[in-house]
């Protein structure tokens, strides 16, 4: 009976870190996240379209930012993440009857670090390894908008050569691509969830830089920017933020044009 006891009271579990996920290759930018996220808020989305729906990545997002340290993790004094501040990384994918996003990732070799995205892709529980990745979804935990390195993340595969590359379309590590009904590659998109617990900001991107906000009381995207990494000059380590035209609205709802 003591025994029961204890498994009941035993807390569940809310995400994995870097260490515990296998890689591949033993290569450590190529972790495995683990499918599907388990979590009561967090659908499996049935559709056969194409693009990822809005009714499994909108709830995963607010989930996400619900997780230790995912939001309003600032230090008053200076603006910048606090030591118990945590970006959260998650993979969203497709298996042959659903959609699905991972487990979340964070990176505990240093709270302030950025998460790394499982780059191996998804081990599901159900269909295995071999499954597209249509993208990554992550929070930033102190408000702040997107970066430049932020714009560059894509899902990696394998070449018939066995180099691994990134690439801007949803494919399998093995490098077999996801494709539409017209047997076109379909893009990937990458997801941000940002701002306070009080007022989220939800943006997503494509390959091409077009930046979109989600709009809660609408229920759905607005265009807002397109943007293009920058990289850091000859005197700087420091990436500067992204060049967007128009300049990326941090504040207002995404509103209707």
């Amino acid at each position: 009976m003591l025994l029961t006891f204890i498994l009941a009271c035993a807390p569940a579990r809310r995400y994995f870190s870097s260490s515990e996920l296998a890689t591949l290759d033993n290569r450590d930018i190529l972790r495995v996240a683990p499918g599907p996220w388990e979590h009561d808020a967090v659908p499996t989305v049935y559709s056969n379209a194409t693009d990822v729906p809005d009714d499994l990545i909108i709830p995963a997002l607010a989930t996400l930012m619900t997780l230790p340290g995912a939001t309003d993790a600032c230090d008053p004094s200076t603006g910048r993440p606090r030591a118990d501040a945590a970006e959260y990384c998650l993979a969203v994918y497709r298996t042959p009857e659903d959609w699905r996003v991972s487990w979340p990732i964070r990176n505990l070799t240093g709270e302030r670090s950025a998460c790394t995205p499982p780059f191996g892709g998804v081990e599901d529980k159900d269909f295995g390894r071999q499954l597209p990745v249509f993208g990554f979804a992550h929070n930033h935990p102190c408000g702040t908008n997107m970066s430049s390195s932020d714009l560059r993340v894509s899902p990696a595969m394998k070449s018939p050569e066995g180099q691994w590359t990134m690439v801007e379309y949803a494919v399998a590590p093995d490098g077999s691509p996801a494709r539409d009904a017209r047997g076109q590659l379909v893009p990937v998109w990458a997801w941000l969830a940002t701002g306070s617990s009080a007022r989220p900001r939800i943006y997503k991107w494509n390959p091409l830089g077009e930046v979109f906000r989600w709009n809660a009381a609408a229920k759905r995207w607005y265009f807002q920017a397109t943007c293009e990494p920058q990289r850091p000059g000859n005197l700087s380590t420091t990436l500067p933020p992204p060049r967007c035209v128009p300049e990326l609205d941090t504040m207002s709802e995404a509103r209707p044009e």
